[in-house]
């Protein structure tokens, strides 16, 4: 599952536990700025060998955000 992925990495970047990560959770909330925002996402792409551009990062702002665009990128990657 696409969610628990992402919220491990997250628990790991931003020192956070990852059960105080939901999917409506705002990523500021979490203790992700920006540079480790960017770190998750970098950690993202490894894990599901899939590019996220640069212009997508500004508009995630919750975790929810973050696996909607994984699950689209990967459908894409795949068709």
């Amino acid at each position: 599952m696409i969610f628990s992925k992402v919220a491990e990495i997250i628990s790991t970047t931003a020192n956070c536990p990852v059960e105080k990560i939901k999917p409506d959770s705002p990523l500021a909330s979490l203790g992700l700025d920006s540079l480790k925002a960017i770190t998750v996402l970098y950690d993202l792409e490894e894990e599901y060998d899939i590019e996220i551009p640069n212009e997508l990062i500004e508009k995630m702002q919750t975790v929810n955000d973050i696996v909607v665009k994984i699950d689209e990128l990967r459908q894409n990657a795949a068709a």
